[in-house]
C-alpha cells in the first residue's frame, strides 16, 4: 500500500517537474523571439495596430511593452497597470488597467513612473 502511494507521489513529482520546464522553455522562446504575451479581456488587435514604439525611455526610466507600472498623474491620481507601448501622433502610453480596461495617459501629464515588475525579468540573465 505504502509502496503504491509513494510510486503515485514520485510519479506526479515527475511530471510537475516536467510540466515547469516545458513553460520555462516555452517563455524563453517567446523572449527571444521578441513575443509579449498579455492576456487581458479588453486587449484587441486593432488598439495593439496604433501602438508605434514598445521599448523606449520616459526620463531617465527604460520601459518596455509588457512591464507592470505604477504611475503619479499630475491631478494626484494612480493608476496601475501593464505598458502595451506609446502612440507617438497622441503623444501618450497605452496601458492595460484592471479597473478602466485599455487607457491612453498623456506623456506631459505624468509626474511619476515606477516600474512594478519587468516583463520576462526572470529570464534576463540566461
Amino acid at each position: 500500500m505504502v509502496n503504491n502511494l509513494l510510486t503515485v507521489l514520485i510519479t506526479l513529482l515527475l511530471l510537475c517537474i516536467i510540466g515547469y520546464f516545458l513553460v520555462v522553455l516555452k517563455e524563453k522562446f517567446y523572449l527571444k523571439n521578441h513575443i509579449i504575451l498579455i492576456e487581458h479581456k479588453d486587449v484587441e488587435p486593432d488598439i495593439l495596430e496604433n501602438i508605434d514604439v514598445k521599448h523606449f525611455m520616459l526620463g531617465s526610466i527604460e520601459v518596455m511593452a509588457g512591464d507592470e507600472v505604477k504611475i503619479h498623474m499630475d491631478n494626484s491620481t494612480r493608476v496601475k497597470g501593464i505598458v502595451l507601448g506609446i502612440i507617438k501622433s497622441e503623444n501618450s502610453i497605452a496601458l492595460a488597467t484592471t479597473s478602466k480596461g485599455v487607457t491612453n495617459l498623456k506623456v506631459s501629464s505624468i509626474k511619476k513612473l515606477k516600474v512594478i515588475s519587468r516583463y520576462g525579468k526572470f529570464f534576463a540573465k540566461f
